[in-house]
């Protein structure tokens, strides 16, 4: 059932989702670390560890434009625009449709991660995430392209990450792995 839309763009509300979908990508390579390269392309051409790169490196993009949105200035801020209708109505819903789009090529990942360098990735995000304050995360009047998204890039980031950490779940469960099925992602 889509989140209210009452809820689904309240940052008091979508910060802890977001956190606590941090806490389950921890827990997947913890718990996952063995088989996390590789790969299932009947479910995938990602493997588990890229999925988690490329949430990694979105991530990043939004804490930095939730930033640039809270202090009102940054280069890639835009005013007297409208979000795309589309996208508020996928964030509205809470899920991303499978294989219609492609990432941008700056949060692409890399054939294969290195794994320190993934592992300063997320926990760069985490931190940057913990920073977040919601009572920052306002409607000012400033959009940053793709989409044209304000305060929704919380929403953004929180159901573009459980969309992926949906896809691993399906990945490590064609690779074998018995608990794959109880990777368990919060309703948004």
């Amino acid at each position: 059932m889509p989140a209210p839309a009452t809820t689904a763009f309240d940052p008091a509300v979508q910060l802890p989702h977001l956190r606590t979908l941090c806490d389950v990508i921890d827990r997947v390579i913890e718990r996952h670390e063995p088989i996390l390269r590789t790969p299932a392309p009947a479910i995938s051409s990602w493997t588990a560890e890229q999925q988690l790169a490329h949430v990694a490196l979105a991530n990043e993009l939004v804490a930095r434009n939730l930033k640039s949105l809270a202090r009102g200035t940054g280069a890639l801020l835009v005013s007297s625009a409208e979000p795309v209708a589309r996208a508020i109505g996928v964030l509205a819903a809470g899920r991303i449709p499978r294989g219609q789009a492609q990432a941008p090529r700056i949060v692409r990942p890399p054939p294969q991660p290195e794994r320190e360098l993934l592992l300063a990735w997320i926990a760069d995000d985490r931190r940057e995430i913990e920073a977040l304050d919601p009572a920052t995360i306002v409607s000012n009047g400033c959009f940053v392209p793709h989409q044209l998204l304000g305060p929704q890039w919380l929403r953004f980031a929180v159901v573009h990450t459980r969309h992926h950490l949906e896809i691993v779940r399906e990945v490590l469960g064609a690779l074998g792995a018995g608990d794959a099925h109880a990777i368990a992602l919060p309703e948004i």
